[in-house]
């Protein structure tokens, strides 16, 4: 395998990762391994060989770190067309349904993005913009407004702020869970139609100067663990036995 030189923070084997901090239970400061995506992640760089270092960014910071070569990879990251100019992308680490959350007493009928028209909803500091919503914004059609983190939002909805709020289903009750306490259940909904279903990767700058070939290592190692169910084990322990990875 080959080792980390050059512009990169990491060396001798040694890899340095960023991510967000409040992505439950996928990616936290605040769960054993960093969450289960972390845990995936840093198992995979462990079977190329490395020892790998992790720190915890809001996710501008992180995601500029990497894009700078200050640091080597970030994760998990959705596919945009934007990203991928500036981005090299390893096969899928995690597959999400995103929904739409609702205030109970103010729910609407959701089964595409045209019935968001004329509502306002919050999005996260770092978080990518779904196309739809980015149209609907340019056309004057909706208003975004954005918190510090998920938590932010889902405080923002609590408080009918906004008019709802768009998330992964497990990150957006973990949040919703946080923000507002055991009355969430009683305070959100969430739309019965998905806004979609998405996959995200980790992601390393076009810039870092072994980009290709570590991201080339990491996929052949991904699908190793994948089939002696090394991985599949990992989501297991942390979310259940119905839990599986990324195939």
């Amino acid at each position: 395998m080959a080792t980390v030189v050059g512009h990169a923070t990491a060396s001798h084997r040694s890899i340095n990762l960023v991510s967000g901090p409040d992505y439950a239970p996928y990616v936290s400061d605040e769960l054993p391994e960093g969450g289960v995506v972390t845990e995936v992640v840093k198992r995979v760089f462990s079977e190329m060989g490395y020892h790998t270092e992790l720190s915890f960014f809001p996710w501008n910071r992180g995601y500029q770190r990497v894009l700078n070569v200050q640091s080597d990879a970030t994760f998990p990251y959705a596919w945009g067309a934007d990203r991928a100019e500036q981005f090299l992308y390893s096969r899928a680490v995690n597959r999400v349904t995103i929904r739409v959350f609702m205030h109970r007493d103010a729910a609407f009928d959701f089964t595409e993005a045209n019935d968001l028209e004329g509502l306002s909803y919050c999005q996260p500091l770092g978080y990518q913009t779904e196309p739809e919503l980015r149209y609907m914004i340019e056309q004057k059609q909706l208003v975004r407004y954005e918190a510090r983190d998920m938590d932010g939002c889902f405080e923002m909805l609590s408080a009918k702020r906004v008019d709802f709020v768009v998330s992964n289903d497990l990150v957006g009750w973990s949040a919703a869970q946080r923000a507002i306490g055991n009355a969430a259940e009683q305070t959100v909904v969430t739309a019965d139609e998905p806004f979609r279903a998405i996959s995200e990767y980790l992601i390393i700058s076009k810039q870092h100067p072994q980009a290709e070939i570590l991201i080339e290592t990491f996929n052949i190692a991904y699908e190793a663990l994948l089939e002696v169910g090394v991985l599949d084990g990992i989501w297991k322990s942390r979310l259940g036995r119905h839990a599986q990875a990324v195939k």
